[in-house]
Parts: C-alpha cells; sequence; structure tokens
C-alpha cells in the first residue's frame, strides 16, 4: 500500500517509508516504491525522478510522461528543485556549536567513493590528503536551523538541511564530519544504533513545471 502525496497529469508523488528501497537493488524478492507504483497504476508508464537512501523516509516523485522525465531530471542537474530535510542527530562535540551559528550554514566539503567500500562514501576537507575512488564530487548542503528535540524517545538535536547537489549519502556524511551523525546512521555515526530506523526525513520538494510551482511536502512519522 502507498501513500500517494499528490498527483495530476505529469507527476506523481509519494510518501516513501524508512526501509523501503526507492528502486530495485538486484536482490530477489525485494519490494520497492518504484514496484508499488507500478503495481498501483496498473499499465500506465510511471518514471523515478530520483532517489532516497532506503533508511530514508519522505517525498519521492515519479514523472508519468517520458517527456516530463526529462524535464525534470534536467531540473535536478540544474539544481532548480529545492530539497529539504529533517536530520535528527547526535548531541555531541562538534565544529559548530548549536548557540554559535549564523544560518544558513553553508557545507559545501567535496565527497568522493570509499576507496575499499561500495557502500560508503568519505568527505574530502581542504588540505586532507586522502584515498578515494574515482573523482571527487562537489556537495553542497545548507543547515537552516537546529534545536532541540527527541527522536524515538532519544534526545537529540533536530536540523533543517537544504540540499543543492544530489551525492550518493551527501547529508549523512556532512553532518558526520561536522560532529552531528545522525541517529541510527550504522555507516557513518554510532554503533549500536539507538533507533531503529534512520532519522532522515525528506520533507519537501519544491519546483516549477510548465507554468505552475509545485510545492510537494511529506509528514514525518519516526514511528514507521
Amino acid at each position: 500500500m502507498i501513500q500517494i502525496i499528490f498527483q495530476d497529469n505529469w507527476v506523481l508523488a509519494l510518501h516513501k517509508p524508512s526501509g523501503l528501497p526507492s528502486e530495485s537493488q538486484n536482490k530477489e524478492g525485494q519490494e520497492t516504491a518504484e514496484d508499488l507504483v507500478r503495481q498501483g497504476l496498473g499499465e500506465s508508464p510511471i518514471f523515478l525522478c530520483h532517489r532516497l537512501d532506503t533508511g530514508t523516509s519522505g517525498v519521492l516523485l515519479f514523472a508519468k510522461t517520458p517527456e516530463v522525465f526529462g524535464e525534470i531530471r534536467q531540473k535536478f542537474k540544474n539544481r532548480e528543485v529545492r530539497k529539504h530535510y529533517l536530520a535528527f542527530c547526535e548531541k555531541s562535540q562538534s565544529q559548530f556549536p548549536i548557540n554559535r551559528i549564523n544560518y544558513p550554514f553553508p557545507i559545501q566539503t567535496p565527497l568522493a567513493h570509499h576507496p575499499k567500500s561500495k557502500k560508503r562514501m568519505i568527505p574530502l576537507p581542504e588540505g586532507l590528503k586522502r584515498s578515494f575512488r574515482g573523482k571527487p564530487l562537489p556537495a553542497h548542503s545548507i543547515i537552516h536551523g537546529m534545536e532541540e528535540s527527541v527522536f524515538g524517545g532519544v534526545p537529540c538535536l533536530k536540523l533543517r538541511v537544504e540540499i543543492k547537489t544530489g551525492v550518493m549519502h551527501q547529508i549523512r556524511v556532512h553532518l558526520s564530519h561536522q560532529g552531528y551523525p545522525i541517529l541510527g546512521d550504522s555507516l557513518y555515526g554510532e554503533k549500536p544504533t539507538s533507533t531503529p530506523r534512520l532519522a532522515l526525513h525528506a520533507e519537501s520538494l519544491e519546483f516549477e513545471l510548465r507554468g505552475f510551482r509545485y510545492y510537494l511536502k511529506s509528514d514525518l512519522n519516526p514511528l514507521e
């Protein structure tokens, strides 16, 4: 059962729960958000416009025609889609203490693939030489606010984050590198995890398409 946030003749947006892959990961019998949408629409065509990590919940966008898919993919490429997230992070020592930040706070540390693991990304801060695979990737995140919060019964800090780029695990790596690993993130944060899910939520997407302004928002459910 999928929870559709919005649809018209051009797009469909759903709320993806944590734990559901966006698309096939070559695991036999594994259900994906893309599968569920295709099942719900029958023979109607559908095209996945972007991806969320399996543990991340929130807005997932599909196009209903190849032409609209091409237009939206170009908007993502041109950074014309505004992407806002909620990240619930460990309270820890950091390079930017909660009471000393001037917002918006940009993070533009490039990222790269880990030299030995296909599942991990690493930050490449200026002046630090590290081994990595491929090429360094520009990554631009912006923190718009931070406040005391609770997630799954765990006291934490809630960060409002916008991403201008879409590098794999971008928010998770950027925040962990700054001293604020996301709750439930076994790759870049705590071990063992104190929450049953990754505490990262894709709250909204905003863009213009064919003369219309779209604002697609997904409410967070920490218990899903």
